[in-house]
């Protein structure tokens, strides 16, 4: 065999080991972050919703609800009308469903709204083999706008999401929307979806930077975007809503910091920030649960949102 035969049979055993790598490896840890039943999304799933939780929507006269998501899933969620013309629309975290968001629900119910809480797409009864991560979620977040809007003819809409049903809608919140939102309240949520899935990557036990790149490459890919490209403050910079940020200090799934980033560079005129001292991911609630209705109260009538 020639001299040029061993390195070009060389160049293709090296191109098969490459793709090869690159297709174990990023799927491998794709499928652990992203698919419906990936190994960190069903950690958290784990964590059973309580029976006060579970109660809470069939105490009150919510009806079930569904949408066709614009690449045919079928979306449900649950809807009450509290017969107000404001509606508090309220998006789960990654891992979670709409029962999570029972503790808000009555918040904003005991405030007089009407209320609308969804299963995002790959979690709970909705249709989906991987989440959306926040930004496709916010197209899911337009059609549940398109939603409400044949629902009721809402003059102010109320965009309230946890974790990454906070990013989902702080991500949409500069997209063409058909029902009138005039506020967003994001509790934990991340401000760029590759530095959060970068970091909940970093946690595993393959923390690699190579193989990280080659996950990288192959979920921008897989989903059809730029990871980087999708990010929370660049849309927020697009609008001019007031916002309230949530965050627990102690946060480590959505480092704290995030919320720092994301209340620094917006507008101090429309921006509030809840830092909550103590509380882990998803437990701002938790720990106070007065100041935390205390701060969203206060929030509320200083921007005559609701």
């Amino acid at each position: 065999m020639t001299i040029l035969a061993w390195v070009l049979l060389s160049f293709m055993i090296g191109l098969l080991v490459g793709l090869g790598l690159y297709v174990v490896i990023g799927a491998c840890i794709y499928h652990t972050i992203f698919a419906r039943k990936g190994k960190i999304k069903r950690a958290i799933e784990r964590k059973k919703n309580s029976q006060e939780e579970i109660d809470f929507w069939s105490k009150h006269d919510f009806k079930d609800v569904m949408i066709t998501s614009f690449d045919g899933l079928k979306l449900r969620g649950k809807f009450l009308n509290n017969g107000s013309q404001c509606v508090a629309f309220l998006v789960h975290g990654y891992g979670g469903n709409y029962v999570d968001m029972a503790k808000y629900a009555d918040i904003f119910l005991k405030r007089g709204l009407d209320v609308l809480a969804v299963d995002n797409r790959a979690h709970g009864t909705s249709e989906g083999d991987y989440v959306g991560m926040g930004w496709i979620d916010r197209l899911d977040v337009i059609k549940w706008c398109e939603f409400l809007s044949q629902e009721k003819p809402y003059s102010k809409v109320l965009l309230f999401g946890q974790s990454m049903g906070a990013s989902a809608v702080c991500m949409a919140s500069c997209e063409k929307l058909d029902c009138h939102v005039v506020g967003i309240i994001e509790d934990c949520g991340f401000d760029n979806t590759f530095k959060e899935v970068s970091y909940i990557y970093q946690k595993g036990k393959l923390h690699t930077k190579f193989f990280l790149n080659l996950f990288t490459s192959y979920a921008n890919r897989k989903n059809g975007y730029d990871m980087r490209q999708a990010d929370a403050i660049r849309q927020l910079k697009k609008t001019s809503l007031p916002i309230l940020i949530i965050h627990g200090s102690d946060d480590d799934f959505v480092p704290t910091e995030m919320a720092y980033n994301i209340y620094n560079n917006l507008d101090e005129r429309r921006r509030n920030l809840y830092i909550a001292s103590g509380a882990k991911h998803t437990e701002s609630y938790d720990v106070d649960k007065k100041k935390y209705i205390k701060v969203i109260n206060k929030f509320l009538d200083k921007e005559h949102i609701c």
